[in-house]
């Protein structure tokens, strides 16, 4: 066997090793390390109306005349006492009846700041977070609606000082169905949501989704104005710092599903976003953060590798494939990737054929990644960015 040989096998199994680390290998170690008492699980526990904290929704909404309506009332229905609960909406350069829709609003829970031009999400949650006097700042989207005894799940775990971020649990839903009828969710959310459980209990979850993300109002600190995703900056400080960052499972809100192409759109952008946020919070990087970097490491930065990994295993299998076992696991990448064009290309037979939706995502998600990439070293994703639309 030549040199040649052995680095082309080398990289083969490395880079499988890597994709099957990330994805499989790493929840089972979760699994398994959650079971060796002691585990380092923050303790949670119900609290009465004088021991809740003041809380602040804040929401940024720029162009969400369509969605806002619906929104306040889902704040209204927050369960929380009135005297501990406030929402704090701004809007900048809306250009629909936006600013109209907050204006309107009578209820001295509700606070609005409108600013005429648009500087983009990150501005307006600089202009809006020091204007907070709560103890707890929620940070939340137009198009998301919480369930009634979502912000209590969210602060009973800031019961522990320790604790400085908690997320929520986000669900996807179809929006031709009913919001309290549809309980379902993808089996790939319901898999990441079973990774954060896991590490929730070690203190430290890097996937922080904006939409239902809740703070120590004192650890805030002005956001970077190129920060493309401010949720995942935000939440990965806090967590460099020392401070645990939790996943609340019972805290639920749901945000309407997109096409296929808007949410390549979207994690485009997120793509970006993730790269940046190596740059403006380096420290994540650093392995003497203990199960922080661990985390980070496994559950995250190996995912946004995964492209170039598949890359280096195709490439390096095709050279191997003149020899039988390697030209088997080269028609099997290969039926993949085909089946994963076909179902991108024929919508409908991902309908007739459910098993083909698994590679089609698979492969757009990755390929989001590596466009995501290149807009971030090319520099060209806007901070003002817009939201994917939801359908």
């Amino acid at each position: 066997m030549s040199t040649g040989e052995i680095v082309l096998r080398i990289l083969f199994w490395g880079s499988l090793a890597a994709v099957v680390y990330t994805y499989f290998l790493y929840p089972l170690l979760l699994r398994g390390l959650s079971r060796i008492p002691p585990n380092r699980r923050c303790a949670a526990a119900p609290l009465g109306g004088s021991e809740l904290p003041k809380v602040t929704m804040v929401i940024s909404a720029y162009n969400e005349e369509q969605v806002l309506p619906e929104k306040i009332r889902n704040c209204k229905k927050i369960d929380y006492p009135e005297d501990r609960i406030s929402f704090l909406f701004g809007s900048d350069g809306s250009e629909d009846g936006t600013r109209e829709i907050l204006e309107a609003i009578r209820d001295r829970r509700f606070e609005v700041l409108i600013r005429p031009e648009r500087r983009g999400k990150v501005q307006m949650l600089n202009t809006l977070v020091p204007r907070t006097q709560s103890n707890i700042v929620v940070f939340s989207d137009a198009n998301t609606m919480y369930e009634p005894d979502a912000i209590r799940e969210l602060v009973r775990l800031f019961v522990d000082p320790r604790v400085g971020c908690v997320i929520g649990k986000q669900i996807l839903y179809a929006p031709e169905n009913d919001l309290e009828s549809c309980r379902t969710e993808s089996t790939y959310w319901r898999y990441e949501n079973s990774i954060k459980t896991m590490e929730s209990a070690f203190g430290a979850v890097p996937s922080v989704n904006g939409s239902i993300f809740a703070i120590r109002r004192e650890l805030y600190r002005e956001l970077p104005g190129q920060a493309i995703t401010e949720d995942q900056v935000l939440g990965l400080r806090i967590m460099t710092e020392g401070h645990r960052g939790l996943f609340a499972e019972k805290a639920i809100a749901w945000e309407p599903v997109s096409t296929l192409t808007d949410e390549l759109r979207r994690r485009i952008r997120i793509s970006a976003g993730n790269f940046q946020s190596l740059f403006l919070v380096p420290r994540i990087l650093d392995p003497r953060r203990g199960w922080v970097f661990f985390a980070f490491f496994s559950h995250k930065l190996l995912r946004w590798l995964v492209p170039f990994f598949l890359a280096v295993m195709l490439g390096s299998n095709l050279l191997l494939a003149g020899e039988p076992f390697y030209g088997s696991t080269m028609a099997v990448q290969g039926l993949f990737y085909l089946s994963g064009i076909l179902g991108a290309a024929v919508p409908k037979l991902t309908g007739a054929f459910k098993i083909l939706a698994i590679p089609k995502y698979f492969l757009a998600m990755n390929l989001a990644i590596v466009l995501g990439l290149a807009r971030f070293l090319s520099g060209k994703q806007k901070v003002t960015w817009f939201k994917a639309a939801r359908h």
